[in-house]
């Protein structure tokens, strides 16, 4: 590339046109026709040779004087030129050659740019080049200089028709030099360029006044083949003659523009990507960090620029590791492993690292490139798992229950250590075998055999079933098994897990009694025997009645005892007592709740009386059991509406929530002993969370389920806070948790809930079927409602709900509420109503949020005079600070 090129090319949008002319002459010497540069105080910068011929002085001699004083004999013009203006001039001069002679010129003066400078164009007047000749001459110059380039170079005339079109300008427009010449610029042009060029070129002949020339852009231009693509465009004007001729340089941005594009989209992609990524120089100094780097961190990017990554290391790993890695990746090679870091906060957290090292195009190392991932909680749920799997071989150990795994074949994997007290036999020894081989090779019944083995083909879980085996030593061991199918995730058998619970003695006993059995086996009441000297003491006998009352049926009472019978409210006094009457081997009778199979409750008046033997051990207890559930309906009905009220206000706020950015107060009525609404609001990593639902049904389940929700419900908030999602993901996630015990407790959930930012004064909020709460704006004059589609909870899994935002402002207010306000009736019949509640709230909207709740509630009782509450009010105001 030739020095004039490079000068051209720093004119054409590098450098300013006095800088390119100052800097380099060889552009200026490329032309024949004599040029002078003058700096805005008149005084000469440089000139070509043309110049140095026509005056007869080197550029030498004159640089640093001034022109028009040096030079000028006499000014055929009106002004007697000093120094150079900001407009084209065109003047006639005589000039004072070196050599005492004079000579007349046409001078043309452009003013260069801002700096007041100008390009002097002078021509002898006797000068006699004809105006083709001399567009020849310019047309060689150029295509002498740019032919080679790979920028294209097109010259046009004042109407725009193409008279130069180099070879750089055929490669980017598809177009033979032959077919673009004499043909308007145009024809190089897509719209909406097409159409206003030629106006801009009128334009531009009327006024003067430049738009694009001598400035470069970029634009669209237009291929033979009808494709566009971006160039940059500088354009400069000749003129020749008296007349105008425009030159355009254009350079091809394709591959720029898409390198862009990429860059723009790498960038995105590693700025938004849920993977950590850090980027250190070879120092190790860190240069650029990742969102997601310095949420996992605590630290802001401008925290971590310029430091070390060796801040973030927690001591609790290894310095052998650390070792280990800088060598790796110091010798270019990749290192992955898992280290333990510090965030900010001090708190320590587990991350999956890969640092990798960047290299130049040379392949010296010049960076490194980090990537981590979060696996804290992978690490603690596998120390949990381990522990959780000691702990079970422990209890296993101690259980004295002989239990164990199968693969699906019902081969044995892992047996306990109760399988010698079982079988005698340790568990190494049974460990491979099948359950067949251990059996009995002549069981006592087919149909025991048959019932053990009948299991593998039903792939269901198996309950009490009863097993022959053969003791090491030869004996008969009679075992109740237990046990259920694991299934991958593709419903494929793994393999069986059971428990065995040795029954031979049992057995021997309900053999011995079989006959005395039928002795009562027609009395109406319930009656049981219990083997005193069993472990638990089970059950060797039920009489049909037994089996009527409690609805098991009696192969599903014997062995166990009648603990099987309890449920969630057996009083735990009356256990005792039973106990104690076991341990003490005495009487007792205490009525006690128990369940039926069906999860029925039943009230169970029971007295129990030892048996002993010849000797006077006690061997037996006889229970007589008699159902008085119909008693104690009434006084159960009474003392269950007690606890369910008890467990409704222990989940309710205990005081109101003062922030310094929001005061909150809420208020809970039930229609009778319980209801079934329910609120709460607590803060939690720096923002408000508001709940106000309702759960149909008033008993102790809606109570419990209640309570399912309160616990689900702030542990999905701290987790969601964490992970930074909304309410409507909240929503979600609550009805798929919830949506089982919903379903079989045969309720619904109605519920309202959003978060608080107080940094951006943010309400984020999701409805799911419940009222929408009223907004009061500060200076309001009406109430809005805020409201978002969602299904209530519990009706179907995959519920998506939408989420709303409101910016909220100091002074605002917000009510929450539920229909048992808006549905209170008078005598009337009439219903409050919503809008009297937004009337009663904007009434009172200057009371502190507690303060406002009693005085709405006052204006509800007031309104239902005399008439019973049918339903339970819930209300929560929240005022914004």
């Amino acid at each position: 590339m030739s020095e004039g090129v490079r000068a051209f090319r720093r004119r054409q949008g590098f450098l300013s046109p006095m800088e390119t002319l100052a800097a380099d002459r060889a552009i200026l010497d490329a032309f024949d026709e004599a040029l002078c540069v003058l700096e805005s105080s008149g005084v000469l910068r440089t000139m070509n040779r043309a110049a140095e011929r026509l005056t007869g002085y080197s550029e030498r001699e004159l640089r640093g004087r001034s022109f028009f004083s040096q030079l000028v004999a006499r000014n055929g013009g009106d002004r007697e030129p000093s120094r150079p203006t900001q407009a084209r001039e065109r003047l006639s001069l005589r000039i004072r050659r070196k050599d005492r002679t004079s000579i007349d010129v046409r001078c043309e003066i452009d003013p260069l740019g801002d700096d007041g400078g100008a390009l002097i164009k002078l021509r002898p007047i006797d000068e006699g080049l004809s105006e083709a000749d001399a567009l020849d001459d310019i047309k060689e110059k150029l295509e002498t200089i740019f032919g080679g380039m790979a920028d294209g170079l097109v010259a046009i005339d004042e109407a725009g028709e193409i008279l130069l079109f180099s070879k750089g300008a055929e490669k980017l427009f598809g177009y033979r030099a032959k077919e673009a010449l004499g043909a308007n610029v145009k024809l190089l042009m897509p719209s909406p360029y097409r159409e206003a060029h030629d106006g801009y070129l009128a334009a531009y002949k009327k006024t003067g006044v430049k738009k694009i020339i001598g400035v470069g852009r970029e634009v669209v231009g237009r291929r033979k083949n009808g494709t566009t693509f971006p160039m940059y465009l500088s354009i400069g004007e000749i003129r020749l003659k008296g007349k105008r001729y425009f030159v355009g340089v254009t350079h091809d941005l394709t591959r720029l523009k898409r390198a862009e594009e990429q860059l723009l989209t790498f960038s995105a992609a590693i700025e938004q990507s849920p993977i950590a990524v850090m980027i250190a120089n070879k120092d190790g100094e860190i240069e650029y960090v990742n969102g997601r780097f310095a949420t996992l961190t605590g630290y802001r990017p401008h925290e971590l620029i310029g430091q070390n990554p060796r801040m973030l290391q927690s001591k609790q790993t290894e310095s052998d590791q650390y070792r280990r890695l800088w060598e790796s990746i110091s010798a270019g090679v990749e290192w992955r492993g898992q280290i333990q870091d510090r965030r900010k906060d001090g708190e320590f957290y587990w991350a999956s690292e890969i640092i990798t090292p960047l290299r130049d195009a040379g392949g010296a190392i010049t960076h490194y490139l980090a990537i981590q991932q979060d696996i804290t909680e992978q690490k603690r749920d596998k120390e949990a798992l381990l522990e959780s799997e000691q702990r079970f071989r422990q209890i296993a150990d101690m259980a004295g229950e002989w239990l164990w795994e199968q693969d699906k074949d019902g081969r044995y994997t892992y047996c306990s250590s109760a399988v010698e007290d079982v079988l005698g036999m340790r568990p190494e020894e049974v460990v491979g075998k099948t359950y067949l081989d251990l059996f009995a090779k002549e069981p006592a019944s087919g149909a025991v055999v048959k019932s053990a083995g009948g299991r593998i083909a039903s792939r269901r879980p198996f309950h009490h079933v009863v097993n022959h085996y053969r003791h090491k030593n030869g004996g008969d061991v009679y075992t109740e098994s237990t046990g259920a199918p694991v299934f991958d995730e593709d419903c494929r058998l793994i393999k069986w897990r059971g428990v065995d619970h040795d029954m031979t003695a049992r057995k021997k006993f309900e053999d011995a009694l079989r006959v005395r059995n039928r002795a009562i086996e027609s009395v109406p009441i319930g009656i049981a025997i219990w083997d005193a000297r069993a472990p638990g003491v089970p059950n060797v006998y039920v009489n049909p009645a037994l089996s009527r009352i409690t609805g098991f049926a009696r192969e599903e009472l014997l062995g166990h005892s009648m603990h099987l019978l309890r449920g969630p409210e057996t009083d735990p006094a009356a256990i005792e007592e039973i106990r104690n009457a076991i341990a003490h081997r005495k009487s007792c009778q205490v009525t006690v709740k128990f369940y039926r199979k069906d999860g029925v409750s039943f009230w169970d008046e029971l007295l129990i009386s030892p048996v002993a033997n010849e000797a006077g051990r006690i061997t037996h207890f006889v229970s007589v059991h008699a159902d008085v559930s119909e008693r104690r309906r009434i006084e159960e009905s009474r003392h269950e509406l007690e606890i369910a009220r008890h467990i409704q206000l222990s989940l309710l706020p205990s005081a109101p929530l003062r922030t310094p950015h929001m005061e909150i107060a809420g208020i809970c009525v039930p229609a009778t002993h319980v209801g079934g609404d329910y609120f709460d609001y607590f803060e939690n990593s720096g923002v408000i969370d508001i709940v106000i639902a309702d759960v149909s049904g008033h008993s102790v389940g809606a109570a419990l389920i209640m309570t399912e929700v309160r616990s689900t419900l702030r542990a999905e908030t701290r987790r969601s806070t964490n992970a930074t999602c909304g309410p409507a993901e909240l929503l979600r996630d609550l009805n798929e948790l919830l949506h089982e015990d919903l379903c079989a407790s045969d309720l619904f959930i109605t519920m309202f809930c959003c978060r608080f930012s107080p940094q951006t004064c943010m309400l984020q909020y999701a409805n799911a079927g419940q009222n929408p709460p009223l907004l009061l704006r500060a200076g309001g004059l009406a109430c809005t409602q805020l409201d978002a589609d969602g299904l209530v909870l519990g009706v179907m899994r995959g519920v998506d709900f939408k989420e709303g935002n409101i910016q909220l402002a100091p002074g605002d207010r917000l009510l929450f509420h539920t229909d048992g306000i808006t549905e209170t009736q008078n005598r009337q019949r009439d219903f409050f109503g919503l809008e009297r509640l937004s009337a009663s709230f904007m009434q009172h909207r200057d009371l502190s949020p507690g303060d406002l709740i009693k005085a709405t509630l006052a204006d509800v009782r007031a309104f239902r005079g005399e008439a019973p509450a049918s339903d339970d009010i819930a209300m929560v105001v929240a005022e914004v600070r």
